[in-house]
């Protein structure tokens, strides 16, 4: 058995064996007399201080709650003897150093992601990245600035690593983030090397500030100048964004030509015809908010500090949280995007053979939407606006594809097609079966509507009327006063195979168009 005592080191507490504390108290003693002479070695030996209640925690488990005399053993040993090279001569200081770092390099030579302040220009994240994978801080700046002018996700990415990656602030940290062993040595020579930086960035500023005293009013002025204009800029796009945001989104103004008893659709009714469920549009609503109140706040708030050169935590601090908010905003709508998205990867199509006719000429009678003829006018406007028609709770929409293709005897036959999209095959059909459109065939007539309905609940998912005529060698079909023969260009004639095939289209006022 062996008695331990209670230590505190670095505000972290530890039970040490006894003799396990007296040798590291013993190194203590040696590492404030070897270093009695630096004029920073009290941040030394805090650092060194910190070094070690970190690896006695490594040191540590479930298991193992005593510090023991092994430990502080490999402890010393990684850390170094300071005895062994402070107090003695040049040559044996520098051939014991080089033996240790390279010991403890094996041991601590792995590197960690910081941000790197000391090079940086910005907030240290490319100078920290250029230290993790040891290459020229000068390419990852050119990495990040290809993906800011031709990705796009530049500076949002820059943003995310700014508030993610810690910055280097202790020692230990700028040790860890070169992947340089934590030893007394280096540790000390990090604190010497950061007190000649200050001295010599501080010469440099004073003999600067004198040099260009007579420069920094000029040069002041013209900053002002274009980080004024970058700002106004900013405030009119972002005062922009917020109308449009406020006259579509918000209010929901009716801009969307459809014909429906109600006029226009705004931009959140065509949503809803378009999101399969209400939660999903309650989802997508709030996320374009989020996204769309974030982002021109973000371009306000960016814009009057440019102008009035405000320069706080605050103001930078609600950038930040402005941009995640519009990050999740924005995450938010993608999620319902691709959701709603999904609805239309399934296609199902159904036929019906709607009659055979044997003669010489099928003749095509379209009829037009639902305007009936009862005086003695005749309409000479076909309506033929806005992308859809909306009437109760039914989706009208005009125009219809014909295809044409040779017969395999002597009658024409004619198929009416019905299609939908939706998430799976099934739910595709079931909306298919629900498209309603009226067609006939009398003797040598078809009659055509030129115009389909669906239940406005099934959504937009690209229902389609589609319809196919056979037509038999030698004979033809007419359709407002057009004539189609298959095969009527003797360089086509090889190609009349049973997968040869033409195409027309009947528009919603009427006319045909023939598709060669």
């Amino acid at each position: 058995m062996k008695k331990t005592v209670s230590v505190n080191i670095k505000g972290m507490n530890f039970l040490i064996e006894e003799d396990a504390y007296e040798l590291l108290q013993d190194y203590m003693n040696r590492l404030s007399h070897g270093l009695r002479n630096e004029k920073d070695s009290k941040d030394i030996i805090e650092d060194i201080e910190l070094r070690i209640a970190e690896l006695c925690t490594s040191r540590l488990n479930d298991k193992k709650q005593v510090i023991e005399i092994e430990d502080i053993q490999i402890i010393l040993d990684t850390l170094g003897d300071p005895s062994q090279y402070l107090d003695e001569d040049e040559s044996s200081s520098q051939e014991f150093k080089e033996t240790y770092e390279q010991k403890t390099y094996q041991q601590n030579g792995e590197r960690h992601l910081f941000r790197d302040l000391e090079n940086a220009s910005i907030a240290g994240v490319c100078a920290g990245i250029a230290n993790y994978f040891k290459i020229d801080t000068i390419i990852i700046r050119a990495i990040f600035l290809i993906m800011f002018f031709f990705g796009g996700f530049g500076f949002p990415l820059y943003v995310i690593l700014w508030i993610v990656v810690p910055k280097a602030k202790s020692t230990i940290e700028k040790l860890r983030m070169r992947g340089k062993p934590i030893t007394v040595d280096s540790v000390k020579e990090e604190v010497e090397n950061a007190a000649k930086r200050f001295e010599t960035e501080t010469k440099s500023f004073a003999n600067r500030i004198r040099r260009e005293d007579h420069l920094s009013h000029r040069f002041s002025s013209l900053g002002k100048i274009i980080g004024a204009i970058v700002g106004v800029f900013l405030i009119i796009k972002g005062l922009f964004f917020l109308v449009m945001l406020m006259i579509f989104g918000v209010i929901g103004v009716r801009v969307i030509p459809v014909q429906s008893d109600n006029g226009y659709l705004s931009l959140p009714e065509l949503a809803k015809m378009t999101i399969e469920t209400q939660s999903d549009y309650n989802w997508g609503y709030a996320g374009v908010m989020v996204a769309g109140f974030s982002i021109i706040f973000f371009l306000l708030l960016l814009g009057i500090k440019l102008v009035f050169r405000i320069r706080n935590r605050w103001s930078r601090l609600s950038l930040i949280s402005l941009f995640i908010t519009g990050f999740i905003g924005s995450m938010m709508v993608l999620v319902i995007g691709l959701k709603s998205g999904r609805e239309l990867s399934i296609h199902g199509e159904l036929e019906q053979e709607i009659g055979t006719y044997y003669g010489e000429q099928l003749t095509i009678i379209p009829h037009l939407s639902a305007y009936a003829n009862n005086n003695k006018f005749k309409i000479k406007s076909d309506g033929d606006w806005g992308m859809l028609g909306i009437k109760g709770d039914k989706i009208s929409e005009a125009g219809i594809r014909i295809h044409y293709k040779p017969s395999s005897d002597s009658l024409f036959h004619v198929y009416q097609t019905v299609s939908a999209h939706s998430h799976s095959h099934k739910a595709a059909l079931e909306k298919a079966k629900n498209i309603r459109h009226s067609m006939s065939i009398d003797s040598s007539v078809v009659n055509l509507n030129n115009y389909y309905t669906y239940p406005i609940t099934d959504k937009l998912r690209i229902q389609e009327v589609e319809i196919y005529i056979e037509i038999p060698s030698g004979k033809t079909v007419k359709i407002n006063n057009e004539v189609i023969r298959l095969g009527a260009d003797p360089f086509n004639e090889q190609k009349m195979d049973e997968h040869y095939e033409e195409k027309g289209h009947l528009d919603g006022d009427g006319t045909y168009s023939h598709w060669d």
